[in-house]
């Protein structure tokens, strides 16, 4: 078994990130300490990536190839839809899903 140790600011973020790991089955205990002042985190810290690219990484930044290709299919999608147009159409997904709900 191993241990991971992570240090998050504000007690919402700490609350948060425990009801997110709490839904995987492979974390067997989660054990919350409030760090005493004036005490570091550890030098092992893990700060940066693992690996430097990850393209189904969200939060990395898009490369100048993604965003050529994002302008190539933009220019090239002839289709219009306003506001209202949008909202009707979740609106009517909406409602199509929670009869399969029932």
């Amino acid at each position: 078994m191993e241990q991971l140790i992570i240090t998050i600011e504000g007690k919402s973020n700490v609350d948060l990130i425990i009801r997110l790991m709490r839904k995987f089955n492979f974390v067997k205990s989660i054990i919350r300490e409030k760090q005493p002042a004036g005490i570091t985190p550890a030098s092992n810290i893990i700060s940066e990536p693992v690996e430097e690219y990850n393209w189904t990484n969200p939060s990395r930044p898009a490369t100048d190839e993604e965003f050529e290709q994002l302008v190539i299919e933009m220019e090239q999608d002839l289709e219009e839809n306003s506001s209202k147009d949008v909202m009707n159409f979740v609106k009517k997904e909406l409602k199509a899903w929670r009869k399969k709900q029932k």
